[in-house]
């Protein structure tokens, strides 16, 4: 007879999806003033800081706006000592030689001084913030594309991007699962919920030449419709991408597993018999006996019979010549390994109640 130790597997179901890879965060490089570009900063494609320079434009128009608006700011303020000072001389007059009327003229006069010291001053802190929009900054850290203008060029704000930066670490992955698997992942999950399912499972990517991918994502976001038209609900994982293998456009294989792997006794399905008590499979004792043992088997994995209950692990089990073996016979082993175990044919030992 040909027998061989029941094994223990990794039996854990594991659920593909087609992804599609997002930056995380990307954003169009614009100017917010109009000017001729003086200097690109950087290399295109290469990553770039928050914060840092990329273009600059020409300053000296900005420089003499500045100039101009603190100039204005002097006169305002001389112009709303001179105000202030000939209130005050008014109001101590005002007993004696200035009427009413004229100390209402130069309290007049001093509160548009200092109005037009205050529009003065809005216009001094316009120019500034228009003379370091001559420095333009990436406002996220990323990798940077192509540069739309060359140096010498008018931009405007109403001109097209001038380049495009995206975030790629941590960079998404956006999938679509069926309302189906939803549900299985959740019965499989004792029914946990959304937050609790991304506790249970863990997430990897099989890239598109076939290399898994060596970092694990983390659920960022599950839809709360499901797709009318399609009967899927959107989720986006996060992953980590430090070297840059995912690039945004990119379409991976997310693979969905447990995070605790289920492992269990597998026997090959040729040694899987069934009467009417149920399925059953015949082992071999301390005695060398063929012994019969009831089991249950939940699903099939390829051309194994995953057993629920009835074996532990490293039972002998006789997977050939079933159909010449009888509960209670001594059997003759001979070890066959689990690749060739061959399955065997219908017609083997149905027992009976005495033999369980």
């Amino acid at each position: 007879m040909g027998v061989m130790a029941v094994q223990v597997e990794d039996v854990s179901p594991d659920h593909e999806f087609v992804g599609r890879v997002e930056a995380l965060n990307a954003v169009d490089i614009r100017a917010r003033i109009e000017g001729f570009l003086e200097r690109r900063l950087f290399a295109e494609g290469q990553d770039v800081a928050k914060d840092q320079d990329l273009f600059t434009l020409e300053r000296t128009t900005y420089e003499l706006a500045l100039q101009d608006a603190q100039a204005a700011v002097a006169s305002a303020e001389t112009t709303l000592d001179n105000a202030e000072r000939q209130f005050q001389r008014n109001q101590a007059l005002t007993q004696r030689t200035v009427s009413q009327a004229v100390l209402e003229e130069s309290q007049a006069a001093r509160d548009t001084a200092r109005a037009n010291v205050l529009s003065a001053q809005a216009r001094v802190n316009q120019a500034e913030l228009n003379l370091g929009y001559t420095h333009i900054r990436a406002p996220i850290g990323g990798r940077i594309g192509r540069a739309a203008f060359s140096v010498g060029s008018l931009v405007s704000p109403s001109s097209e991007p001038l380049a495009r930066v995206v975030q790629t670490d941590p960079i998404r992955v956006v999938f679509s699962v069926s309302d189906r698997t939803i549900l299985d992942l959740r019965a499989a999950a004792g029914g946990a919920g959304k937050d609790e399912l991304a506790k249970r499972y863990v997430l990897k990517l099989r890239l598109s030449n076939g290399e898994p991918y060596q970092e694990s994502g983390k659920v960022e976001f599950f839809g709360n419709e499901v797709d009318v038209q399609t009967g899927t609900l959107p989720i986006r994982a996060l992953f980590a991408n430090q070297r840059s293998l995912l690039m945004p456009g990119q379409f991976v294989t997310v693979i969905v597993e447990p995070a605790e792997r289920e492992e269990r006794p597998v026997v090959p399905v040729g040694s899987v018999e069934q009467d009417r008590e149920g399925r059953f499979v015949l082992v071999v004792d301390d005695e060398s006996r063929a012994t019969v043992r009831r089991i249950r088997a939940s699903v099939q994995v390829g051309q194994n019979w995953v057993v629920e209950e009835g074996l532990k692990g490293g039972e002998t089990l006789i997977v050939e010549g079933l159909q010449r073996v009888s509960p209670g016979a001594v059997v003759e082993a001979q070890s066959v390994s689990p690749d060739n175990a061959a399955t065997n044919a219908a017609g083997g030992f149905a027992p009976g109640s005495s033999s369980q």
